[in-house]
């Protein structure tokens, strides 16, 4: 394997080395956080101006010392590539260089991945290597069971579980990897947006199709339609645009309404937990759960205000107009995974939403 390895790595240094420059990206950190591994995209028109070889086959992604990094192309659902990412590690306030060159790319191991899950009455179910997700679909609701709110499969691992713990069946058990005890029922879940109409949260129902737009390794993409259901007396259309990627807690989530109307993400209690409520962003610790520790959830609405409690959730107020993408974060953690008390989890989050407001910037050259 090591040997495979020195082989690659010369490769790709002949390859620079011969004068194939590629396209050059400089990435700067305008925050005094340490960003690593964080995600970053480069449009895929500005890497065929550097490079006029480039193609979804055969790019590779080099950091400065050479090494070579995971990266996705992404196509958004088509069939035309739309930009490549990669994850970055940039020092607080500095910036680093990238290469993007030609070559035999090669293939990476899955650190995002989800799917439709047919055999468990049509869940969705997506992950990636700190966390994981899932929705529920119309078999499910066919049955009486209905809720168009987020689940949450707790994780201890960099491994996907999602084929793994359906195939063998006892997900609600930790055998060391995590578990799936978080409890939806006829709610939000962890952070599911909905109407808001006279102070009363409007619940829909299980998403009735899907489609993927992107599978990895690096993002799950993916869209959920809902049937038609009423709010304030009129009836109202939605889609659900949902991506996670590696390394993140946090799902970018942006709704798709046919309405104007105003809007909460919301997180239901499950308990005298510790709360944490500032402008556009909610965090919830929930009560110890026997032995499974704690289960840790947050919202970030970007300008969004203050949020409160009603209806047994937390809720974070959005503001939704008809047509327009309404964009937002929705994310989880957990005490054996990496967050010792409430407090970790706050701060965690408050960083999470400055990174969100002020995101590493790319520049192509």
């Amino acid at each position: 394997m090591k040997k495979n390895v020195m082989v690659w790595a010369a490769c790709v240094a002949g390859l620079v080395a011969c004068g194939d420059r590629g396209t050059l990206v400089s990435v700067a950190n305008p925050t005094e956080q340490f960003r690593e591994n964080e995600i970053v995209a480069v449009p895929w028109v500005e890497i065929g101006a550097g490079h006029t070889e480039a193609d979804p086959q055969n790019v590779i992604v080099l950091s400065a010392a050479g090494d070579t990094l995971p990266s996705q192309v992404i196509f958004d659902g088509g069939e035309t590539p739309v930009e490549l990412i990669f994850p970055a590690t940039v020092e607080a306030s500095g910036t680093s260089d990238y290469r993007i060159v030609t070559g035999a790319a090669p293939e990476f191991p899955p650190r995002a991945y989800g799917r439709y899950v047919p055999e468990r009455l049509d869940d969705f179910a997506w992950e990636n290597d700190r966390i994981g997700f899932r929705m529920y679909g119309p078999a499910l609701e066919a049955t009486g069971e209905i809720s168009n709110g987020i689940d949450i499969w707790l994780k201890r691992t960099e491994e996907m579980v999602v084929d793994q713990w359906y195939r063998d069946g006892d997900y609600h058990t930790d055998h060391g990897k995590g578990l799936d005890c978080y409890k939806v029922g006829r709610t939000l879940g962890a952070g599911a947006m909905a109407p808001y109409v006279h102070d009363t949260v409007v619940l829909g129902n299980n998403y009735v199709s899907y489609r993927i737009l992107d599978r990895g390794p690096l993002r799950i993409a993916f869209e959920l339609a809902y049937a038609p259901y009423e709010a304030g007396g009129v009836t109202v259309n939605e889609k659900r645009i949902v991506s996670l990627d590696a390394g993140d807690a946090f799902n970018r989530i942006t709704e798709l309404y046919d309405r104007s109307f105003d809007a909460v993400a919301g997180i239901v209690l499950h308990g005298e937990g510790e709360v944490l409520q500032e402008e556009g962003l909610t965090a919830y610790w929930e009560p110890q759960q026997s032995d499974n520790g704690h289960t840790a959830v947050a919202v970030i609405v970007p300008g969004g205000a203050v949020g409160h409690e009603n209806c047994g959730h937390l809720l974070t107020p959005a503001t939704v107009e008809a047509g327009v993408p309404c964009t937002y974060y929705a994310g989880a953690g957990w005490s054996k995974a990496g967050f010792a008390d409430a407090a970790a989890w706050f701060d965690f989050v408050r960083a999470k939403a400055e990174r969100i407001a002020r995101p590493l910037q790319v520049s192509v050259r």
